[in-house]
């Protein structure tokens, strides 16, 4: 079977897409509820790493090198270290070690791991929703984490998580940190937000699933999926159930890359966008575009 890929649209936060699928596949499409979405947006995309020191140094690396302002700073549960920083339109979490996860791919030193959405109305409807969806979950008064093994496990987790009382003063804070990436002049990369996500799906079944956790939206092939009118996510069939990569908006390409090459961060150019050099991000698979908005 040849590389298969898709993207999705949502606009103002509700999925809206349309299907590209054989005729086998609309039939078997049918079963999929056309209710309510789940999600209004995604808060969180975690990032796993092997160690406490490896955990220090991608925080640095996104703060110091990237230039993204910090959500929260390290702090230390156990044996693991987590931290938040933002980035334009939602949070990047390094954290870990996890010694209770398996991976499917173990020789990493940093990974693209989890995303976490917010509930669309509230997390006992979207929990109720996703048992009619035949979603296996775990479910508490404020956060829902995915347990259906056709689509989470080996290299991505999916939870949802309402702030509640909470939700007005995050927003407050990311729209000041918003704020403070457009006004920071010493911000010579210039990343604006996160443009694009890569999900990689390993096969037919888990695909299927994606497509009834994202009902009532529906694939169209070439076009996009838009959360909040930035984020892209792009679906490409891979080796394994996991977050790809992700790819920044960037005010100038030709301004970042001189700031790339004088930092020794620069990859290679392609497809009007650059890769920065895995050697330099952990093993994390980072682009930069213009993009349009």
């Amino acid at each position: 079977m040849g590389l298969k890929s898709y993207s999705l649209i949502i606009t103002s936060l509700i999925i809206s897409l349309q299907p590209l699928m054989s005729q086998e596949e609309v039939i078997r499409d049918s079963s999929i509820p056309k209710t309510n979405p789940l999600f209004s947006g995604l808060h969180t995309l975690s990032i796993h790493v092997r160690d406490t020191i490896t955990h220090d140094s991608v925080f640095h690396f996104l703060t110091d090198k990237l230039k993204l302002p910090v959500y929260y700073y390290p702090l230390n549960y156990g044996k693991r270290k987590y931290a938040g920083v933002y980035a334009g339109n939602l949070v990047l979490e390094p954290c870990g070690p996890y010694s209770n996860f398996s991976y499917a791919s173990d020789d990493f030193r940093a990974i693209f791991f989890g995303l976490t959405f917010e509930p669309y109305k509230s997390i006992s409807q979207t929990a109720n929703d996703l048992a009619g969806r035949r979603i296996a979950i775990e479910a508490g008064d404020s956060y829902i984490y995915l347990k259906d093994s056709v689509l989470c496990g080996e290299n991505i987790t999916i939870s949802f998580m309402d702030k509640g009382d909470e939700k007005t003063n995050d927003k407050r804070k990311m729209d000041s940190l918003r704020y403070d990436m457009k006004t920071n002049r010493d911000n010579e990369l210039g990343i604006e937000y996160v443009r694009e996500i890569g999900i990689g799906y390993k096969n037919n079944p888990n695909l299927q699933k994606w497509k009834e956790l994202i009902s009532p939206s529906e694939l169209i092939d070439n076009q996009i999926w838009n959360e909040s009118n930035l984020v892209d996510f792009h679906f490409t069939e891979s080796d394994y159930k996991e977050v790809k990569s992700i790819t920044f908006k960037v005010k100038s390409l030709k301004k970042a890359t001189q700031y790339l090459e004088n930092n020794g961060l620069y990859g290679f150019y392609k497809d009007n966008k650059i890769e920065l050099d895995k050697a330099k991000t952990f093993g994390l698979s980072i682009y930069l575009t213009e993009g349009i908005d």
